[in-house]
């Protein structure tokens, strides 16, 4: 945002820039393109600038196309420049006189705290502006508040000016003279060259707040004729490394969402660095570097904030932006922790990172909790993990080490490890290693060094380069050592080769060697299917056979099967159909054990139901097992009383963690609800430990997934799902809630065929063929999400592949967090209509922070529909309105328009010392808002206002303080979303 801000401010000078350029008293003559210039040559060095100004309508010429650059220009008539270029300006100023033209540009910036002379004073707006106050103007345009001098040092800084004679000095800037024409033809270009005009403004009136944020040079304001260095832009100077190697700020902003949290082992905050090249260049969104993360009290660092996602050592930023989530330890005192980053391997652009740490705080804060957890089980959903109960994430296993002597060893990765046995029960493997060690006596030795206690149970196991399970892995280790147990003269070698080596998240893997002989491998066209029909035939037992204990099993190798392209899988299953079939015989036998045991689980007589756990956890993260006390449930208008159970029974399974006070509601409420819980009935003996607990109501939000409605419309079509699987998705959907919910689309839609690509940098396949299959494929988009985006490039593949059926309505569906470069964009649109496919996009976060623009103008350009989602859990809504549009070959409103917390994006009410700020941000897809209404509800009447628009979906007025006679009685207020005819489209309850 501060870097939108920045081109903002640089499209306001030139907003500026026009406006007081501009001829207003006399009457200026529109000019024709290529228009001649009477009155400025060629050889003027601000010809360009004024040639560009002219040649776009920007300024106009005086009769006899004179120029006149020495011309002034009045305050009034320079903000109404900065309408015409402010790209949050939409009020109408057609038809209106001058008086009534001042009276909406000067209530409308100076609620912004833009730094004007004519807001106090009325006199003053047909006053000249002088170059001091467009050095403010400009600051503030990119939202700082700078006095005189430190606006002008910021013009320096960013090039706007060079001074009237090129020392740069604040008197060499004269900023007591008025502005002229000539001059702010320059600036202008200038700052067209460097971005948008897009006014936010100042959050308070303008004061000079920022000052601190400008460093002044020795002598720039008395400069005794003195010149003054002011650094040269970013990447200019041939000496920066030499002579100035801490001149540049290359981290533009660190965010911490949360600052302390509760030190439990659970809680968890991201953090995101915004970060530039070391010549404050923005790095492109397609690239991704590597940074080294840790922390001081061993906090758990990982991408996404799920328990599963593992630890990370070593994490990469999406483009620009670096996201971590940091999960407090459980402590029993409070401490700050250090969060460090480290760039890993810094290239020459980034010469600024190296052997720099950028350091961040948190604070872990050890609290008792009434801990909410949940589950939902909706029948016609089976396919919806619905709840938040956390399986726990999988340790990480020891690292291999051996022992010689008294020496510890510790095995190299990248090299071969010969296992000789292993223990089912413990999982651990014996076997020897060769290695390059010191010995006892301080000698350098080489030699085998053994170790039995090499930890597989939580390691990531493989054969030939392919993920398996741990029972596969054991049966192959029992096949390779010892032999085949019946009707086969194999005995085995006595040993067996695994790679060691790690993965990203520092996890030890072991992929299995030489178990598949060159011979068989050479009867298959790909590896890949040579490792999936050995599976099949020797180790995978019949349907008959088949139990849940092999189910980790048989999802691995269908997940092998189901990653191939439809090409791969008819070979297969024309070439290896009995093998197939005993594929797809384990894996419908296993979703059969697996109906059947959720059915045993379910409560009596419920077909449906939200199952609430409660915890009750003392400070420093452990369940209380023996609490003695009761618990009230509110939800969904019922409330119910239930006790902590005090031993290791589970209500559905007969087993699971004692402490846990269970409560199941035969309703779902499909979408965001609440759960509120309560103490009751006190256990004394933990008076202490629960201390401020008692008394209070606690909230957790419940979701469960939607369903789609039945379908408008029938038409056959071919559709491709292109998924953002970027590293900054971990960011608006840390559990990936996306694949899901892309799965049910697949199904709704029953497109034939179906494809769906996920991408960062590039585009990669993930499934080709019929609706049923692509839906029903276990691993579809259960990648790791990293690295970079390359929106466009991605887009550019999918076109590529899909089929020349003329014949079928051709479309894609485009979910991203927003962040691309636009390279390519007139290809990606060209293919696109030539071949009739229209793209529906549907953005993730706050429309503030994705590339609305490009998304729009994809979808508009391809005749398909737009949506932004603020949060993750309202990516139903978009998805229903595109498979309406999809069906129907009509676009359709997104249904999340209709509902209150996603039609809105944003409400807020702030209470200053003579004003109250009312702002609404709504949802840029919601078209229909035309009007925002707030009412403030309280026992003696209500007070309501209609905010004016501000312009991007905003809605914000400011009325005063004293119009609230009894503000501490108001506890809601009430946003309503008005359509054109005034009517009430949806409404939101903000609580005060």
């Amino acid at each position: 945002m501060k870097n939108i801000k920045k081109y903002m401010a640089l499209v306001v000078i030139c907003v500026l820039i026009l406006s007081t350029a501009l001829p207003f008293s006399a009457s200026p003559v529109e000019a024709a393109a290529n228009t001649k210039i009477s009155d400025v040559s060629t050889n003027n060095p601000k010809y360009t600038a004024i040639k560009w100004a002219v040649d776009n309508n920007y300024l106009d010429l005086f009769p006899g196309n004179k120029f006149d650059g020495g011309y002034s220009v009045k305050e009034w008539q320079l903000l109404h420049f900065i309408s015409k270029l402010d790209e949050n300006f939409h009020l109408d100023l057609k038809g209106k006189s001058e008086r009534e033209m001042q009276e909406i540009l000067y209530n409308y910036y100076g609620n912004l705290n833009i730094p004007l002379n004519g807001v106090a004073n009325a006199n003053k707006r047909t006053s000249p502006v002088n170059r001091g106050q467009f050095a403010r103007i400009y600051a503030a345009a990119n939202g700082l508040d700078l006095s005189e001098v430190q606006a002008v040092r910021y013009l320096y800084m960013n090039e706007i000016t060079a001074g009237t004679t090129g020392k740069k000095t604040f008197e060499d800037y004269v900023s007591g003279n008025t502005l002229k024409r000539g001059d702010f033809a320059v600036f202008m270009y200038r700052i067209y060259k460097q971005g948008k005009l897009s006014i936010e403004g100042l959050t308070s009136s303008p004061t000079g707040k920022d000052n601190n944020k400008i460093t002044l040079p020795p002598n720039f304001v008395t400069s005794k004729d003195n010149s003054v260095t002011i650094p040269s832009k970013p990447g200019s100077s041939t000496d920066d490394k030499e002579k100035r190697p801490d001149v540049y700020k290359a981290v533009k902003s660190i965010n911490v969402a949360k600052e302390e949290l509760i030190a439990n082992g659970v809680d968890s905050t991201l953090i995101t660095i915004d970060l530039r090249d070391s010549y404050g260049n923005d790095i492109p969104y397609d690239e991704s570097l590597a940074f080294k993360v840790a922390s001081q009290a061993k906090a758990k660092i990982s991408e996404t904030n799920t328990s599963t996602s593992g630890e990370a050592s070593v994490v990469y930023t999406d483009g620009p932006f670096l996201n971590v989530y940091v999960t407090a330890p459980a402590l029993t005192k409070s401490i700050v922790d250090t969060i460090s980053f480290e760039m890993v391997n810094p290239a020459d652009k980034y010469y600024t990172y190296k052997n720099q740490v950028i350091k961040t705080s948190v604070r872990y804060i050890p609290r008792p909790e009434l801990r909410v957890t949940y589950q939902v089980f909706d029948p016609e959903q089976k396919d919806w993990n619905g709840g938040n109960v956390d399986p726990g994430s999988k340790p990480l296993p020891a690292l291999p080490q051996g022992k010689v002597g008294t020496i510890t060893v510790p095995f190299t990765v990248n090299g071969e490890i010969t296992v000789t046995d292993y223990d089912v029960d413990t999982k651990l493997m014996t076997g020897s290693k060769w290695e390059t060690y010191t010995n006892e006596q301080g000698v350098l030795t080489q030699g085998d060094v053994e170790s039995d206690e090499i930890q597989y149970g939580n390691a990531e196991l493989k054969l030939e380069g392919q993920i398996i399970s741990v029972w596969l892995f054991e049966q192959i280790l029992d096949y390779m050592i010892y032999g085949a147990d019946k009707d086969s003269d194999w005995g085995g070698v006595g040993t067996a080769k695994v790679m060691y080596t790690l993965n990203s998240e520092g996890r030890a893997t072991y992929d299995l060697q030489g178990v598949i002989g060159k011979e068989y491998l050479d009867q298959f066209e790909s590896k890949v299917h040579a490792v999936i029909i050995y599976l099949i035939k020797e180790f995978l037992p019949p349907a008959d056979d088949i139990t849940l204990a092999h189910a980790e099993t048989v999802k691995v190798i269908q997940a092998m099967y189901e990653r191939l392209g439809q090409v791969d899988k008819n070979l297969l299953q024309k070439e290896q159909a009995d093998l197939i079939g005993k594929l797809l015989g384990a894996i419908a036998k296993i979703d059969v054990l697996l109906a059947g045991q959720e059915l045993e689980q379910r409560p009596e007589g419920m077909d449906r139901y939200t199952k609430i756990i409660v915890n009750l956890v003392a400070p420093g993260g452990v369940i209380i097992t023996d609490y003695y006390g009761t618990v009230e449930v509110t939800y969904n208008g019922k409330s119910k009383l239930v006790s902590f159970d005090t031993n290791t029974k589970d209500y559905n399974t007969g087993t699971g963690s004692p402490g846990s006070a269970v409560v199941f509601f035969d309703d779902i409420i499909y979408g965001k609800s609440e759960v509120k819980v309560r103490l009751v009935d006190l256990d004394p003996r933990y008076d202490k430990v629960i201390g401020s607990l008692k008394g209070q109501t606690i909230s957790a939000p419940i979701f469960a997934n939607p369903r789609y409605e039945n379908n408008l419309c029938s038409l056959e079509s071919e559709v491709m799902f292109v998924v953002d699987h970027s590293g900054s998705m971990n960011k608006v959907d840390p559990a990936n809630a996306t694949r899901g919910k892309i799965k049910q689309t697949v199904k709704q839609v029953n497109a034939n065929p179906t494809h769906v690509y996920r991408f960062n940098t590039r585009a990669t396949f993930e499934a080709q063929g019929k609706a049923e299959e692509v839906a029903n494929m276990e691993s579809l988009l259960d990648q790791k999400r990293s690295g970079g985006t390359n929106l466009i490039a991605s887009l550019n593949t999918a076109l590529n592949n899909f089929t020349t059926n003329e014949f079928t309505n051709k479309a894609i569906v485009l979910i991203t967090d927003g962040y691309s470069n636009t390279n390519g964009l007139d290809e990606v649109l060209r293919k696109a209509n030539a071949q009739g496919i229209a793209i529906h996009t549907v953005s993730v976060g706050s429309y503030k922070q994705v590339n609305e623009k490009l998304l729009k103008d994809i979808a508009s350009e391809t005749k398909g529909t737009y949506q932004n989602i603020v949060e993750i859990e309202n990516l139903h809504g978009a998805l229903q309105s595109i498979i309406n549009s999809i069906l129907c070959k009509t676009p359709v409103s997104n249904n999340s328009c209709l509902v209150g917390d996603t039609l809105f994006n944003n409400t807020d009410v702030r209470i200053e010392p003579t004003k109250v700020t009312l702002i609404a941000d709504v949802n840029t897809s919601c078209t229909d808002v035309k009007g925002v209404r707030v009412i403030f509800h309280s026992p003696s009447g209500n007070t309501q206002y209609d905010l004016p628009s501000r312009g991007s979906s905003r809605y914000m007025h400011r009325p005063n303080l004293y119009e609230f006679p009894e503000f501490d009685l108001y506890t809601e207020v009430e946003f309503q979303a008005l359509d054109a005819s005034g009517n009430v489209i949806t409404t939101k309850i903000h609580n005060m």
